[in-house]
């Protein structure tokens, strides 16, 4: 979709039509639970997450202005919802979800599509995989990627391309 009818449709939501909120929601939602997963490694909790950003930036709806993008403002809100959560259960308990997946379970999808972009994610960096994650599933610019991610525009480009050859490289070596 457009960013102009994206733009549309989050005017219309704030005028109060709550109609076009499945089609904002299926418009940003990949980045959205991409973003959020990226921080806290779990399936289920992502989801969970996602719903509660998705609530408070109903609630917050009126507070948006078009200065950045819609994506961007949903995304920062998903990302410091997951933040807050990380942060929590960092606190509540130290243990590693990768290293005790047998105690957790797998968090693997069963979507072979999704496991090879999974793999391939996971050669990168935190840093790589989240300005990925935000340039290609949110489709974003790289300036917007720089204001979520708090770093100058030449670094996320730098990272960018770095990622990609790192990428490049995995995939055609397989």
């Amino acid at each position: 979709m457009a960013t102009l009818q994206l733009k549309e449709l989050v005017r219309q939501l704030q005028d109060g039509d709550l109609s076009v909120f499945d089609d904002i929601y299926h418009q940003t939602k990949n980045l959205v639970y991409y973003t959020i997963l990226n921080i806290l490694k779990d399936q289920s909790l992502s989801e969970d997450i996602m719903q509660d950003t998705y609530l408070k930036a109903l609630e917050k709806i009126h507070t948006y202005r078009d200065r950045v993008s819609f994506s961007a403002w949903i995304v920062t809100i998903g990302k410091n919802l997951a933040l807050n959560e990380y942060n929590k259960r960092k606190r509540e308990m130290n243990v590693d979800i990768v290293e005790d997946e047998h105690l957790f379970g797998s968090t693997e999808s069963s979507s072979e599509k999704e496991l090879i972009i999974r793999d391939l994610l996971n050669r990168l960096n935190e840093s790589e995989r989240e300005i990925v994650i935000l340039h290609i599933v949110g489709d974003l610019k790289h300036r917007e990627v720089a204001k979520i991610v708090n770093k100058p525009l030449g670094t996320v480009t730098w990272i960018y391309n770095e990622a990609m050859k790192k990428l490049r490289t995995d995939y055609e070596s397989r």
